[in-house]
């Protein structure tokens, strides 16, 4: 087994809830790193699928 996992576009969407079509938005806006893997497949590393979710965390303050 690899030391690395690799995520398709729709895993990515799943795991957030969303379109595949916002998944990529956020690979073309640079948010969301991608790899190329032959000439037309998308792959996402899952670290850097978690470095994107961590870095989208907002802080609610409490009133």
């Amino acid at each position: 087994m690899a030391d690395y996992d690799l995520l398709t576009m729709e895993q990515v969407a799943r795991r957030l809830g969303v379109s595949r079509k916002t998944v990529y938005r956020w690979i073309d806006s640079g948010e969301l790193p991608v790899s190329l893997v032959g000439r037309r497949t998308y792959r996402i590393f899952e670290r850097d699928f978690i470095r994107f979710v961590y870095g989208r965390r907002i802080s609610k303050k409490s009133h």
